[in-house]
């Protein structure tokens, strides 16, 4: 049976609207990473940090659809101040409302406790590195490319392993299409961020020029696309974990991205 989908998966699934709010989702969590997690910034503000047109006016109207996206799936609370721009809170990733934590904090604390292996896989993170940010990558990418690089950050938890999927496990496991993987992967490699290569699958110790030779792709990030020393980003949970964390984004540089785990966005 498969598992409940995460609330960014439902978010993204909703189409343009819904990637711009994935992306503000991990902007937020990178601006609030520290108590009280919460900002103030005007949507215009927002809407020029990820590079939307008429950043004024229709930028600043989709920045506030996204804002009631995300406060409908319990990821943030929204505190009006008239006359002033609201006040946005992060809220458990969960979707349940609960108030936030770091999930380093809440990885640590399990550790140190020698939790059950369920409850440390729950608060694994990530690292997105914040030079995607200042560099313009982010606000660049598609949808689909948003999305696999995501996956693939977690995948190999930033550190620059490789990785390979089953064709089969990969749509169970991430609940996005195809074409989904396809496109953003095209777009990793033609922007710098990704490798790929095609990789023989020996046969056994007994195989024979008259076997079928197996073929599987590895990806592997490049340095751009990944975390090193300092440059860190916002800790918490982007596109897919139902129980995962985030971070945030804005003024400072990015920290940490919880793990991926599940599913994924399920339409293109």
């Amino acid at each position: 049976m498969s598992g409940p989908i995460a609330p960014l998966a439902r978010i993204y699934s909703g189409g343009r609207g819904g990637m711009v709010a994935v992306k503000l989702y991990a902007a937020l969590l990178w601006r609030c990473s520290a108590p009280p997690y919460s900002t103030e910034k005007p949507a215009r503000a927002w809407a020029t940090l990820l590079d939307l047109d008429d950043p004024e006016g229709n930028g600043a109207r989709r920045i506030k659809d996204a804002m009631k996206k995300l406060a409908g799936e319990g990821l943030i609370r929204i505190t009006e101040n008239p006359g002033f721009p609201n006040t946005i809170t992060l809220r458990d990733e969960s979707g349940s409302g609960r108030a936030y934590q770091l999930p380093s904090t809440a990885y640590t604390f399990a550790k140190t406790n020698k939790a059950k292996p369920e409850v440390l896989a729950r608060d694994l993170y990530f690292k997105i590195p914040g030079k995607l940010w200042t560099n313009g990558y982010i606000q660049e990418l598609s949808g689909p490319a948003t999305v696999m690089l995501m996956i693939f950050l977690a995948e190999q938890a930033g550190e620059g392993e490789r990785v390979w999927f089953s064709t089969e496990e990969f749509p169970k496991r991430y609940n996005i299409s195809h074409k989904t993987r396809a496109a953003g992967t095209a777009e990793l490699v033609e922007r710098g961020l990704l490798k790929v290569k095609a990789e023989s699958l020996a046969s056994g110790p007994y195989s024979t020029t008259f076997d079928t030779r197996r073929r599987r792709k590895v990806y592997e990030l490049t340095p751009m696309a990944r975390a090193a020393g300092r440059d860190l980003v916002a800790e918490a949970a982007p596109v897919v974990s139902p129980k995962g964390k985030a971070g945030s984004a804005a003024a400072s540089p990015p920290k940490k991205l919880r793990r991926l785990r599940k599913k994924a966005p399920a339409k293109d």
